[in-house]
């Protein structure tokens, strides 16, 4: 079977897999224990017809040995956690856990199996996209499916928005202050747009000719050609979302879009000089590439950012400082002493609260005690919010589930083997789509190479200051960013094959 037939093969698979992609954030984004078991059905249920009707073997699943191993690694280290420890294995360090009575590392080992079985789904939807996705022509299908969903998202938020009133999602009650979607958390319906702006991105450079304009009426007809061709669709797609994403109000998902924009734009740019591609057509590319960001900044940011109200995002970046909240108390504490304690709360309803950055930091460093004290194997996968309580300052107030950091999350519930472990994959995948910005000859692997670097920075940066990688929408969405790279490569190895024989 040639390879073109084998990229025929599995359509039902593919098709039913962007399905499934387009789901996921949909019931409060699969971020419920209930919507969890419904994404574990469907894709377990896909997994076995795929077993029961496989597609061809590819090179794709050898160019991703290296996440699928680190993947089937975390999986054991969660595993390892829920099993029960030797009594060899009661050092002084687990002298806490064991006074729990668990038995195992985790100190919550129902908790950890949970974790456990969104780990089983995520590696599952990207074994998935790595056997499925096996041609030029699926990759772009797999961009697309990801754009409609963030489109999808961002229409809905906005809708809901411009609405103005509360409203019921799958029994949760949600106000419409800020766009936020189909997710309880405007931050993470941030983080999701940030990911699907990016394939969109990424896509429209691939579309990008870098043919040269000699005369004005060339140039109008390829304006003409733009406005007829999916082009037009796909920029107005990306203005939409960018909408969405302004309306999120959310400082960390707007900061991280915009500042991985600007830092792989420029990365892309000094790599792509230094491609093998000819002088005049790889000039041309550039300069085309080099318009479109600034176009993205200059008519998103300035224009459309200025028309929803990016000025908004502004002002809470501004105006939730840790002055800004000292000024608040002590408004409190002068009407507090002209009108009274019950007078003041009323002024000021607790549902207008703006945390600030530092605030939102707070539990950062108590929870590296955590971190301290159970540095390789951490307490257990999900298990921050039972292990925090024990580190919690005192006049630290609240209940804290996530400590707003993604990376001291991983590092207290797996420890320094588990973080080391996500690192290595995503520095890996980086490091791919380094060398295809350099070396790849084809617009399609630079525009995959670039979605996929602008995804992982902006979720990176972003999860210092939340937690998008525990939602399990925006972990797969940031999976399936993370694979492009080997998709490309596999796909390279192909042509190769072909060409040779």
């Amino acid at each position: 079977m040639s390879a073109s037939d084998n990229a025929n093969t599995g359509r039902g698979q593919l098709w039913a897999l962007f399905a499934l992609i387009v789901y996921a954030p949909l019931p409060l984004a699969s971020n419920r224990p209930w919507a969890l078991a419904i994404l574990g059905l469907l894709t377990g249920l896909q997994l076995l017809w795929a077993i029961w009707k496989p597609v061809r073997r590819t090179d794709s699943q050898g160019a991703a040995k290296v996440p699928l191993v680190i993947l089937g690694l975390w999986m054991a280290l969660l595993v390892v956690q829920i099993v029960p420890v030797p009594l060899l294995m009661n050092s002084n360090v687990y002298d806490g856990l064991w006074a729990l009575g668990t038995g195992s590392i985790s100190i919550d080992p129902d908790s950890t199996k949970l974790y456990l079985a969104k780990a089983c789904i995520l590696s599952g939807v990207f074994w998935l996209v790595i056997r499925l996705v096996n041609s030029s022509g699926r990759i772009i299908l797999l961009a697309r499916c990801v754009v409609f969903s963030g489109l999808l998202q961002a229409l809905i938020g906005v809708i809901l928005m411009a609405s103005g009133t509360t409203f019921q999602l799958f029994f949760v009650t949600l106000e419409a202050a800020r766009g936020h979607g189909t997710f309880v958390s405007p931050n993470q319906y941030a983080g999701y747009l940030e990911l699907t702006l990016a394939m969109g991105i990424g896509l429209m450079i691939a579309k990008l000719d870098g043919r040269t304009v000699k005369n004005w009426r060339q140039r109008v007809h390829g304006w003409i050609a733009v406005l007829l061709s999916g082009k037009a669709m796909l920029r107005l797609s990306l203005i939409i979302m960018v909408v969405g994403l302004v309306a999120s109000r959310s400082r960390g998902g707007n900061s991280a879009f915009f500042a991985s924009l600007l830092i792989v734009g420029v990365f892309a740019v000094i790599l792509m000089v230094r491609s093998k591609d000819e002088k005049s057509q790889s000039g041309n590319l550039i300069r085309s590439t080099i318009y479109f960001i600034v176009s993205l900044v200059v008519l998103d940011v300035v224009i459309i950012g200025g028309m929803v109200g990016v000025e908004k995002v502004v002002q809470r970046i501004e105006n939730t400082n840790l002055q800004a909240q000292s000024a608040i108390v002590q408004l409190k504490d002068v009407q507090s002493a002209a009108k009274g304690a019950t007078q003041a709360v009323q002024a000021i309803p607790v549902r207008h609260y703006e945390q600030s950055v530092e605030e939102r930091g707070e539990a950062v460093l108590p929870s590296l005690g955590i971190v301290r004290d159970y540095p390789w194997l951490g307490t257990g996968g999900g298990t921050f919010y039972l292990a925090f309580q024990h580190y919690r300052p005192a006049e630290l107030q609240g209940y804290f589930d996530h400590p707003h950091n993604d990376y001291v999350e991983f590092a207290s519930e797996t420890g320094l083997f588990g973080l080391l472990l996500l690192a290595a994959m995503v520095l890996h995948s980086m490091a791919q789509s380094f060398k295809l910005l350099v070396s790849g000859r084809e617009q399609l692997s630079r525009g995959m190479a670039f979605a996929s670097l602008m995804g992982l920075t902006s979720l990176l940066i972003h999860g210092a200051v939340d937690f998008n990688f525990q939602n399990p929408s925006n972990a797969m969405l940031f999976l399936i960013m993370l694979s492009l790279p080997y998709l490309l490569k596999s796909i390279a190895l192909q042509d190769k094959r072909k060409l040779q024989c």
